[in-house]
């Protein structure tokens, strides 16, 4: 890597400039409104700088057709599960928001269309300790759709089209309720893997960055995980160093807005976790493991 992330130096790294600052996710939060999760704190001063995050012209919306003409006669086709948007949408505002600074929320001109597919381009922002932006750059996203049992949620928020569908398998060793919640892969009634999305998803997520060594999952990088070695767990320090290493792992999810970890031993040989999370649009959950010191 040498001096920085150029061989001499050229680029930004911890020997060669201030560093940089990414986009980890992009989700809808209402039918007007885009989080977008960096990294880093944006730049946000209202200076008028190309590089400011409150200038919108900084981010281009665009809604997705999905219509296809057909050989030979150019017959139109529509995708399953895919809609046509009736208008166009434009970004006129943006602000940080209230609980978390490293995500921005982007206001439309109007709302956006229930399952309609639309590209986000955000063409540059700086980071407020002058990161360099480095991306991603596109992303796209389902716009917010209302469940057929519940539109709304107590916020007034529509349930969204989970980006993170997944085969539902939950992940904690002890529900909300305090019940046991450990489950395999699970079959649905036409003999298919079960797929669990929504809050399920993001409390499956949370776990799994909770218990996973640092390391371990590397198809999520190097950095995915906690330290976590229950026999060094001795002195009061060490439980504070686990609850901010595993807040700070939680953090790191796009749909989680802030969170309060507890560590604590309430035996001599167990170790009693929980999480408080803020996550965007379902509001505020918690979760708790046990652990068994050696």
């Amino acid at each position: 890597m040498g001096l920085g992330l150029e061989p001499m130096g050229d680029g930004f790294g911890p020997f060669g400039g201030p560093g940089l600052i990414t986009i980890k996710g992009v989700v809808p939060i209402g039918m007007s409104e885009i989080a977008v999760v960096f990294d880093a704190y944006p730049k946000f001063l209202n200076d008028g700088a190309f590089d400011d995050a409150s200038d919108v012209a900084n981010y281009v919306i665009n809604a997705i057709d999905p219509t296809e003409l057909l050989p030979p006669d150019d017959k139109v086709f529509i995708p399953p599960g895919k809609f046509v948007p009736s208008h166009g949408v434009e970004i006129i505002g943006a602000a940080l928001d209230g609980v978390d600074e490293k995500q921005l929320v982007l206001t439309t001109d109007c709302a956006l269309e229930k399952s309609v597919d639309y590209e986000l381009t955000v063409l540059y922002v700086k980071g407020a300790a002058s990161e360099t932006f480095e991306g991603p750059t596109l992303w796209t996203f389902r716009a917010l759709t209302p469940s057929k049992k519940t539109t709304v949620k107590k916020s007034g928020l529509l349930v969204a089209q989970d980006p993170y569908l997944d085969i539902a398998n939950k992940f904690e060793a002890i529900d909300e309720n305090g019940q046991p919640a450990l489950q395999g892969w699970q079959l649905d009634s036409s003999q298919h893997f079960a797929k669990a999305g929504g809050l399920a998803s993001t409390r499956k997520r949370i776990a799994r960055r909770m218990f996973a060594g640092r390391g371990r999952y590397l198809v999520y990088g190097s950095n995915y995980g906690v330290d976590f070695r229950p026999k060094a767990l001795v002195r009061p320090g060490d439980l504070q160093r686990l609850e901010n290493a595993i807040s700070e792992q939680i953090m790191r999810e796009p749909d989680v807005r802030s969170c309060i970890v507890s560590a604590r031993i309430t035996a001599p040989n167990t170790l009693d976790i929980s999480a408080r999370v803020d996550v965007r649009v379902y509001g505020i959950t918690s979760i708790r493991q046990i652990v068994a010191i050696p």
